[in-house]
């Protein structure tokens, strides 16, 4: 199918994953090719949907009923005529009414195989289908009606057994958007009316009772409710929510009744989202797979070649030396039965099962990873570097010391500091802010003009005419013009009690300094301590405080090193020289503030990406909720998918050589290459879905 939508005119590229069932179609516009597209999709016996990206989709072509259930049909069928065939020919029934009997089985088995046989040679290429319909047509001609129609029912239950395990994996992640409520529970006018979601307009309130599921993302305006959001973070333990809180559309309210502000439009929603994100990283492809696929590429016309030579190269040369080699007949049938083994169906599913497994698994845990490719190099990173602020640290900062110098007060300093950083999203500049509204309102007559943001330096702005700037007391040694060494010195002492100290200057003088502390990540430690067990040596902290403060926080959570007074773009090359030291680097940060040094890693992951598009769209691998726990199970998910994956490549191959032996000494029937390829193929799909089953963080 793949190769035949390729083909058409005004279509560059053409991309079918069978194991995500998704078919991705790049196109020239102007030539409007997707009537053509929809026609040969339908020849196919397929039908079509588009996906858009707040994960809602829409149904472009149904399939009929004869196309949906055609694989229980051909199997039922070639099976129960083939069982009459088998029961007659035992009981010494006549020869032409069992061949009469098998012959209907194989009708029935073609049903499958044949359109799809035909299409695939007007696309010029040979598939399983069209091997199997030759072995199939081959075996019958040579008088093995009841081995051909065996050979159909085998194919016919294993492409059964496999299309039901498939669509399993499919549907665990699209099962998600069945947990978003349709209908809506709207306060307008003090009244409440039940309105359909796709209705709802942000900032409209809405509300849900015990035991409801939130219909839309917003903001908790009332009320206080303990909430599951697994469907969104993974997390297992009810997340406790009052006024001020976020809540996300598919989570369920458990206990109190909320009111709820909404945020967005239904289909712009979290949930949405990381239902196209992922089905959108099910369909990419690892490189393991690009593998398989060459190797396929140069396997099956070799194995073509192969049969040919053994169907026509023994009998005549036994011909030519006047020897017996057996009839022409068997030397046709064993290359019969190589054509069959020649298909590499369970090489190239092997691979894409396991990813699409992987990935719907890591979503189940609140881990949002954007393709196989970065599964894949999860199991080879040797080092991981992490963002301080807010990833190792709560990122819920707090002043808890205002020293002034000369003549100024601690209100005055604390006044002037909040004026400059309430324009700064920075969580250090919130923490000052905050200290400002604890002690009470800003004071009148504290306006900012000329405001500048330096990242990883500071910031500046004009005060009455007067330059005002904050930044480390190294920056303010720097560009200090008065006496500096007194409040450089109490700077020091703050520093060594692990505290990040700000330095206030006023026209070039230190007016103030500000300790601000930024408590550790309960699970940091035993983060670390997990990544560690699972092979990672290297684990540093890049930061842009000082040496003392990033000490600390290495001590107390077990980091190998620390990088600190970087700036954003030293962190760029930090991450750069961390991988041409220890190899393949992942950069962990909140995918906002670092996003050049999460870009320049081989895997950038961000942290608490829900409800945060900017993260969700620029990472590698989202972890959805504030906790580094699931770092660890990322990592050894990655490592069990690498492990899924050479087993099942290295099964298949085994497997595929053994009965190409077994076939070239005449061994092997055709029902047994059958099952060499249809069998191998539903086992290898067994073990890729193993990695559904178990919980990785």
């Amino acid at each position: 199918m793949g190769a035949s939508v390729a083909r058409i005119d005004g279509v560059l590229s053409a991309d079918l994953n069978f194991a995500s069932a998704t078919l991705l179609v790049e196109y020239d516009p102007g030539a409007d090719p997707l009537q053509r597209v929809v026609a040969a999709v339908e020849a196919s016996g397929h039908g079509l949907r588009s996906l858009d990206e707040s994960g809602a989709d829409e149904v472009v072509s149904e399939r009929r009923w004869l196309d949906r259930h055609l694989t229980e049909i051909a199997t039922a069928g070639s099976g129960g005529f083939a069982a009459v065939g088998a029961v007659a020919a035992a009981t010494g029934v006549a020869t032409v009414v069992t061949d009469v009997v098998f012959a209907v089985a194989i009708i029935f088995g073609g049903l499958l195989v044949w359109r799809r046989a035909l299409n695939s040679l007007r696309a010029r290429m040979l598939d399983m289908n069209v091997l199997m319909s030759i072995a199939v047509l081959g075996a019958a001609a040579l008088g093995q009606w009841g081995e051909a129609a065996t050979v159909f029912f085998l194919f016919a239950l294993g492409g059964l057994l496999e299309s039901r395990s498939l669509e399993r994996t499919r549907r665990s992640i699209r099962d998600l958007m069945d947990l978003s409520p349709q209908m809506a529970r709207v306060r307008l006018n003090g009244e409440l009316a039940m309105l359909d979601v796709s209705s709802v307009m942000p900032g409209t309130t809405i509300v849900v009772r015990p035991g409801e599921r939130v219909a839309l993302d917003g903001i908790v305006v009332r009320g206080s409710s303990a909430v599951d959001e697994s469907p969104i973070t993974g997390e297992s333990v009810p997340a406790d929510k009052s006024e001020g809180d976020r809540v996300f559309a598919g989570t369920l309210n458990a206990s109190g009744l909320l009111e709820v502000q909404t945020t967005t439009l239904a289909a712009d929603s979290t949930l949405s989202r990381i239902v196209y994100l992922v089905e959108e990283a099910q369909g990419s492809r690892a490189p393991s797979q690009t593998f398989v696929e060459r190797f396929s590429r140069w396997y099956t016309p070799l194995v073509i070649w192969l049969a040919l030579g053994v169907a026509v190269v023994p009998p005549l040369v036994a011909a030519f030396l006047g020897v017996q080699w057996g009839p022409w007949s068997e030397w046709v049938r064993r290359a019969l039965v190589m054509l069959v083994v020649s298909c590499p169906c369970a090489l190239v599913i092997s691979t894409p099962v396991s990813i699409v497994s992987a990935i719907t698994r890591a979503s189940r845990d609140g881990v949002l990873v954007k393709g196989g490719a970065f599964l894949e190099a999860a199991a080879e990173v040797q080092a991981i570097a992490f963002d301080k602020t807010g990833t190792l640290t709560l990122g819920k900062a707090r002043v808890v010391g205002v020293e002034p110098f000369g003549d100024r007060s601690e209100a005055g300093v604390l006044a002037v500091a909040a004026a400059l950083e309430g324009h700064s999203n920075h969580p250090i500049a919130r923490a000052v802010v905050s200290a400002l509204e604890e002690v009470g309102s800003r004071p009148a007559g504290v306006v900012v003009e000329e405001y500048q943001e330096e990242p990883g330096v500071g910031v500046s702005g004009l005060i009455s005419g007067v330059r005002w700037e904050i930044c480390s007391p190294a920056c303010a040694h720097e560009r200090g013009t008065g006496n500096t060494a007194e409040p450089l010195r109490r700077a020091g002492e703050a520093e060594q009690q692990g505290r990040t100290v700000l330095a206030l200057l006023e026209a070039g003088e230190i007016a103030g300094l500000l300790s601000i502390v930024d408590g550790i990540r309960p699970q940091s430690a035993a983060a670390i301590a997990a990544l560690k067990r699972g092979g990672i040596e290297h684990l540093i902290m890049l930061t842009g405080d000082n040496e003392r403060v990033a000490e600390a926080v290495a001590g107390e959570t077990g980091l190998t090193g620390i990088l600190s007074r970087l700036l954003p773009e030293a962190k760029v090359d930090a991450v750069r020289t961390l991988r041409k030291r220890y190899g393949m680097v992942a950069m962990v940060g909140d995918g906002v503030n670092d996003a050049p040094a999460l870009a320049a890693a081989d895997i950038g992951i961000a942290m608490g990406a829900a409800g945060t598009d900017t993260a969700l769209e620029t990472a590698d691998v989202a972890l959805m909720r504030d906790d580094l726990g699931a770092l660890a199970g990322f990592f050894a998910l990655g490592r069990r998918t690498r492990s899924t994956i050479r087993v099942n490549v290295a099964f298949s191959i085994v497997v595929k050589i053994v009965f190409l032996v077994l076939a070239l000494t005449g061994t092997a029937t055709l029902w047994m290459a059958v099952f060499a390829d249809t069998g191998v193929s539903l086992l290898v799909i067994l073990n890729g879905m193993r990695l559904l089953g178990r919980r990785n963080a």
